[in-house]
C-alpha cells in the first residue's frame, strides 16, 4: 500500500487512480465532519459535497515537504470550507447552504449516527466555547464575534462599530488567541 505522500505524488504526476484512491479512504473523515457540522435548515449532501471539494483541493495544494500530516492539513481544509461555507450561506451568496445557521447550542448539532463518546464531547466543546465566550471575551469582542459569525466582511464589521479594519482584524485575533488558549477541542 502506498503513503498519501507517494499516492499524491503519483497524481500529480498524472495518475487519475491515485486520487480517487484518497478521496475514497477519506470519505469517512468527510462525512464525519460533515455529519457533526451539519446544521438544522442545511442539505447534508451539500455539505458532505462541499467537504469532498475541500478535500480535493487538499490533494492538489497539500505542501509534500510540509511537517504537518497530510491528514491534519485535509481535515482542517474540510472544516474551514464548510465553515466558510456556512457563513457565505448566511449571507445568502451560496444557495447550496443558504439554511445553515451558526451552531449555538448542542440542539443545533444533528447527532443522527454519532456514538455516545461522540456526543458528550461535542456537548463538552459547545459548553466550554460558551464558558470562554461568556467569561474570556469583552462586550466588544463578543459583538465582533458575532457580527463575523453573520457572515460580514472585516471591513463591513469596522463600518458597523464605527472602527476601522485593523481594530477588527486585531480584535478577531485576540479571540481566536483566547479560545484556543481557553478551550481544548
Amino acid at each position: 500500500m502506498q503513503s498519501e505522500i507517494d499516492l499524491i505524488k503519483a497524481f500529480r504526476g498524472g495518475d487519475k487512480r491515485a486520487v480517487e484512491y484518497l478521496m475514497e479512504s477519506y470519505k469517512g473523515v468527510v462525512n464525519k465532519i460533515a455529519r457533526v457540522m451539519y446544521v438544522k435548515g442545511g442539505d447534508r449532501d451539500d455539505v458532505v459535497q462541499e467537504g469532498m471539494i475541500a478535500l480535493y483541493n487538499a490533494i492538489v495544494t497539500y505542501d509534500i515537504a510540509s511537517k504537518v500530516s497530510f491528514s491534519t492539513y485535509a481535515t482542517e481544509c474540510i472544516k474551514n470550507r464548510i465553515l466558510d461555507c456556512m457563513r457565505s450561506g448566511n449571507r445568502l451568496k451560496n444557495k447550496a447552504l443558504s439554511e445553515s445557521l451558526p451552531i449555538t447550542s448542542l440542539d443545533d448539532i444533528n447527532i443522527t449516527g454519532l456514538s455516545p463518546e461522540e456526543i458528550a464531547i461535542s456537548a463538552e466543546e459547545v459548553d466550554a466555547l460558551r464558558s470562554v465566550i461568556d467569561e474570556k471575551l469583552t462586550k466588544d469582542e463578543i459583538k465582533i464575534l458575532d457580527l463575523y459569525y453573520e457572515g460580514m466582511s472585516y471591513a463591513e464589521i469596522a463600518q458597523t462599530l464605527d472602527k476601522n479594519t485593523k481594530y477588527v482584524d486585531n480584535a478577531l485575533q485576540r479571540i481566536r488567541r483566547k479560545i484556543r488558549l481557553n478551550v481544548r477541542m
